[in-house]
């Protein structure tokens, strides 16, 4: 995974912090853990410190099942999915767009399944995210 701006192991993130480095972003933050309590209920965010060279990163759960990660970056932050293969295949059918079809298809693929990072900063990479959070979801 790319690196979180939050590298410091002693220091975990709290809002404040995640809202001066997101900005404008962080109200997309906020309307995707609105978007899984309300369609799926149970969401918890969890920070976990990976290692030095990646961070401070946010999982987010519905229930006790993982949906995503959330790499904070300087005003804007990356969602990271993880796919198996039946998640896969839905996301080759969808309307998601062909770059992001293409980055899943060449992931290397791990038993857990393959990973995509989407970049969101704006209105219109947040919709992807909804789409990308459905198909996790019912797969």
């Amino acid at each position: 995974m790319s690196a979180s701006i939050f590298t410091d192991k002693a220091i975990e993130p709290n809002d404040m912090m995640l809202s001066q480095s997101l900005a404008e972003a962080q109200t997309l933050l906020n309307n995707i853990g609105t978007f899984i309590e309300t369609k799926y209920g149970g969401f918890k965010p969890e920070w976990k410190f990976y290692n030095q060279k990646s961070g401070w990163i946010m999982k987010m759960f519905s229930l006790k099942r993982n949906v995503m990660f959330i790499i904070p970056c300087n005003e804007y932050f990356k969602a990271v999915f993880i796919f198996g293969d039946k998640a896969t295949e839905s996301i080759m059918q969808s309307n998601l767009p062909d770059t992001m079809k293409h980055d899943l298809l060449n992931a290397k693929k791990y038993a857990e399944g393959r990973s995509i990072q989407v970049d969101v900063k704006n209105r219109n990479d947040y919709e992807n995210i909804e789409k990308l959070i459905q198909i996790k979801m019912e797969n």
